[in-house]
């Protein structure tokens, strides 16, 4: 085990880790530039592409460490991470080998699919069926990449609930903390344990001057209210 495992890193260092790898955009939608719209359906001023750091190796080894570091401090309770495609899958399996190493444990890893399609369907989940390391009852760690709209970590959640697995955690890297997102989770009694929350990434953002003023505090509004930052600008997002 290296010192580097064993180090956590405060939001603000993975916050500016993250923005100095090239992974967040964040458009000037009130100065002319398009939104961005988002699997859920929504739209939205930046895009923070967390997934994309799987082809840049130190950034994503560093997010994955601190990750299984962050769940064995906040001693979070699972026996097997199922993790969302596709977004979720490579962190989370390089989280589960992490978190092994650190631990001494053995953790099972599936992997759920096509929950944004069909919802809860026989044939969402990769490697849990006739698994004899995950008997029923056990509790999944749920990982996302990111939690937007939390729309995925509730239709896995649901899935995974209905075929007698007790669903309490979910874990990601960032989190946006939205107002409709909060709500679902709470509706859902999902709690998220995160590397980073999107507010203190982006005043990382305006304290270093990576991008203008406007578009950091129009991204703020849009977390604050993401159907009336949508409808302002007459943009139609789903359920808006």
């Amino acid at each position: 085990m290296t010192q580097e495992i064993l180090q956590a890193l405060s939001e603000e260092e993975l916050s500016l880790l993250i923005l100095n790898s090239g992974a967040v955009t964040i458009k000037d939608v009130d100065g002319g530039e398009q939104a961005y719209k988002y699997t859920s359906g929504h739209f939205g001023p930046g895009y923070i592409d967390i997934k994309g750091t799987v082809g840049k190796e130190d950034i994503f080894k560093i997010l994955a460490k601190q990750s299984a570091l962050k769940l064995i401090e906040e001693q979070t309770p699972f026996d097997f991470i199922a993790a969302i495609a596709t977004g979720g899958m490579t962190p989370g399996y390089q989280v589960r080998e992490y978190y092994e190493e650190m631990t001494g444990k053995k953790i099972p890893y599936i992997y759920l699919k096509d929950l944004k399609d069909k919802g809860v369907d026989a044939n969402y989940s990769v490697g849990l069926r006739g698994n004899p390391l995950i008997p029923l009852g056990s509790k999944p760690l749920i990982f996302e990449e990111l939690v937007n709209f939390a729309t995925t970590v509730s239709l896995a959640k649901r899935s995974l609930s209905n075929d007698g697995y007790i669903c309490s955690c979910v874990a990601t890297i960032l989190n946006y903390e939205n107002p409709r997102a909060i709500a679902g989770l709470e509706e859902e009694k999902l709690n998220v344990i995160s590397l980073v929350r999107l507010k203190i990434l982006l005043q990382i953002a305006e304290d270093s001057r990576m991008f203008p003023k406007r578009a950091v505090d129009s991204f703020r509004s849009f977390l604050q209210n993401p159907v009336e930052w949508q409808q302002t600008r007459g943009l139609k997002g789903i359920n808006n």
